[in-house]
């Protein structure tokens, strides 16, 4: 297969060579390699045909056949049709010493089934392996070995050399079998994590847990009816959907057949993801480190956090789910890889601190290690806690003094989607969002339809474990909608959909969002990291981010499509109209066209004309006492909109308005409490038409001086605070 072009040339009507043409080769071992391991292969060139590609393409082809026996006698075969039409939208033949040829079908014959081809549903070309090993799978040319021939006399494939023993010609040309239909949409997946469902998909709000049963062969049926294209399955329940129109993962490296299911379009892997290494980081790396030095909690910054979440998702990257697979093909004594080894391209990370999206799709670009830099291949956002527009936007113009209209999820939208369109765009990667059990309803449907036109390609359940889960009848009828959405608007440009926004904001790589703290602010979720604290450069917290949220608020207001980065060496900021840099000194740079600009602060956006609601505070049990248990009172008096803010929904389902949200600081600086996460009860009075007043009971557990931060937010993001100082003494009246 070296030399081609000067092949072509003495034969100008074929693509690779004379129709009929046959070339056998056999394992360059002297011993008989393991059972699973081919023996001898057979390359031969079938017919050549016109194929037509859309409405007014055609192209001219040829088929080419590898017939592969392994040392256990038994056999599979595939057919690749290639193509030389440089206009196709088709995958490239990767190596062999083809590169210029497209594969336009593509067709499997396992040895224990019919044949089956894989074709993409919108186009009609063929869908090729994505788990990253496809160079190893088709016989690749050797440097070393020279030929004036079609077929070279050595080839490597599948980690081992195959030697040539001899070649001959065919009286009739080889044409391909007739093959099962597989119809495939590499870019849209949707799917459940499990493949289990609730026994009794009722909602439950009370924090008790879902009893889950085993997927049943009807229970796939119905899923991919709805639309769901990318099943978990085991390796009993496989059967029913291996030659389905949908995607496949669960059925780990040791129990697959070697190697006919790496050559299935359809099969993803024993897993496709990388489970929240931020989160991991955080949980078991720092929180650890916290418990057991008070000094780390006082030196503890964004960046040393950073520098702790990338030595676990080194760990996650190069030992955890991207190696799983050739990790499971090697320890079985019926296969040896010989030189084969890959990262699992498609695994994608599926996290919740969107901010860390840019380093981890760009993590590994320059390791010449096998195709390290490619993965993971997208981020896919995963919700935190009770996350919804009416919720979650309230208290970030809480947090952090900006005022986003809390009327609409787009707004809410914009802030994670720009941070995982952002890291997509730059590395030429994927992304995507998932539906948990505490995501406002009444979002779902819309989150998940937007992100389809914003160009996301993953969307994923999580459907267990308590509040967390999404019931299974939830989930169907999410997949239904989506999928009618996507056959309603099928023609995606998903190169330019990554290129929309105009505008990028650079934030200090390290600060994020705050995970289930999103909203309320503290850093990398970690009281330690609360907004009240400084930075290196003796600004607070609070005051970076509030210029990275009015920045974003001033995007939104100008109906400005904007992408959200670390500010990390290397970036590539081309095609950007402007780039706006958020600095620890509280500064902002903007560049455009080439000027730069540095601000005091973020730039102001133009916002409506309007009263803002009016808030008090006061201690009933007094601001200094000895006793630990503190009654405060907010008095709320609205002004041009009502009130409203929400901690999600309450053991009954029901999204009740609190009215304001309490915070304390203090008494060390890294302390903070949210006080609504300990299971406080707000008493809530109207006392008129636009008057709340609301009292809590709380308690202080350490002896000092503490600040009580409350504060209310209208419909239309505007924002009231007050501060209130509160003490504990000891016996002796000191604090």
């Amino acid at each position: 297969m070296k030399n081609l072009g000067r092949q072509i040339s003495r034969q100008p009507d074929v693509l690779l060579g004379p129709t009929g043409t046959i070339a056998t080769y056999t394992h360059c071992s002297k011993q008989d390699p393991p059972s699973s391991v081919v023996k001898t292969m057979i390359l031969r060139l079938g017919s050549a045909e016109e194929q037509t590609i859309g409405e007014n393409q055609y192209s001219q082809c040829q088929w080419l056949c590898l017939q592969a026996r392994k040392s256990n006698g038994s056999e599979f075969n595939i057919w690749l049709l290639l193509s030389r039409n440089s206009t196709l939208k088709a995958d490239s033949f990767i190596g062999s010493g083809l590169e210029d040829y497209q594969i336009i079908r593509y067709i499997l014959h396992p040895a224990d089934g019919p044949p089956i081809e894989f074709r993409n549903k919108l186009t009609g070309l063929a869908v090729l392996p994505s788990l990253g090993c496809w160079p190893y799978l088709i016989p690749q040319p050797i440097e070393t070995e020279v030929s004036d021939g079609i077929f070279p006399p050595k080839l490597k494939y599948l980690g081992h050399h195959y030697r040539l023993e001899g070649s001959d010609q065919a009286s009739e040309a080889f044409v391909p079998p007739v093959a099962q239909i597989c119809t495939l949409t590499p870019d849209v997946l949707i799917g459940p994590a499990h493949n289990t469902k609730q026994k009794d998909p009722t909602r439950r709000y009370d924090r008790s847990d879902y009893e889950l049963v085993r997927l049943t062969q009807s229970d796939y049926q119905q899923m991919m009816a709805a639309g769901i294209n990318c099943l978990r399955v085991d390796s009993d329940q496989v059967e029913w959907v291996d030659s389905s129109n949908a995607f496949y993962w669960g059925v780990s490296g040791t129990e697959i057949n070697y190697p006919e299911d790496l050559y299935r379009s359809n099969y993803l892997g024993p897993t496709i993801f990388i489970d929240e290494p931020a989160v991991v980081s955080r949980d078991h790396v720092i929180r650890p480190k916290l418990k057991q030095d008070q000094l780390f909690r006082q030196t503890l910054t964004p960046q040393v956090a950073l520098e702790d979440f990338r030595g676990h998702f080194h760990q996650a990257k190069y030992r955890g789910a991207p190696v799983r697979l050739t990790n499971e093909l090697s320890s079985r004594p019926d296969i040896d890889l010989g030189d084969m080894r890959f990262f699992q391209q498609n695994i994608y990370s599926w996290e919740t601190m969107v901010s860390s999206a840019i380093y981890q799709l760009t993590e590994g670009a320059s390791n010449p290690d096998a195709n390290a830099g490619q993965v993971p291949s997208a981020m896919v956002f995963e919700p935190p806690g009770r996350f919804g527009t009416r919720r979650t936007l309230p208290e970030m113009n809480m947090a952090y003094g900006c005022q986003i209209p809390v009327d609409d999820p787009k707004n809410l939208a914009s802030l994670i989607y720009g941070f995982l369109r952002g890291a997509a765009r730059s590395t030429g990667k994927d992304w995507g969002m998932s539906i948990y059990g505490a995501v406002e309803r009444a979002d779902t449907f819309w989150l998940q339809t937007h992100a389809y036109d914003l160009g996301a390609k993953f969307f994923l359940y999580w459907d267990s474990y308590e509040l967390a889960c999404v019931p299974y009848d939830e989930y169907l009828a999410m997949s239904t909608n989506l999928r009618a959405h996507a056959e309603r608007h099928p023609q995606r440009n998903l190169d330019k959909l990554k290129q929309a926004a105009e505008v990028v904001i650079l934030l200090p790589a390290g600060y994020n969002l705050g995970h289930v703290y999103m909203g309320k602010g503290n850093l990398w979720g970690l009281d330690e990291l609360n907004l009240e604290r400084l930075n290196r450069e003796g600004v607070k917290y609070r005051q970076v981010m509030r210029n990275f949220f009015t920045e974003i608020e001033r995007c939104l207001r100008l109906g400005v499509a904007f992408d959200l980065l670390w500010d990390m060496d290397g970036l590539n900021l081309s095609g950007y109209r402007e780039v706006v840099r958020i600095r620890e000194d509280g500064k902002v740079a903007v560049g455009q066209a080439g000027d730069h600009t540095l601000h005091s602060q973020a730039r102001p956006p133009v916002r409506p004309q309007g009263t803002p609601p009016q808030l008090t505070v006061e201690l009933l049990s007094g601001q200094d006492q000895s006793e630990g248990e503190i009654t405060a009172r907010a008095t709320v008096a609205e002004g041009s909109s009502a009130v409203y803010y929400t901690t999600g929904t309450d053991e009954q389902g029901i999204s009740n308005n609190v009215v304001v949200s309490w915070e304390l600081y203090g008494p060390e600086e890294t302390g903070y409490r949210f006080l609504y996460w300990e299971k406080v009860k707000p008493r809530i009075v109207r006392r008129s038409s636009s008057e709340y007043q609301v009292e809590i009971d709380f308690s202080l557990n350490a002896i000092g001086d503490y600040r009580l931060r409350v504060a209310t937010s209208d419909l239309a993001g505007r924002t009231a605070v007050a501060w209130q100082p509160v003490s504990l003494m000891g016996k002796s009246g000191q604090t």
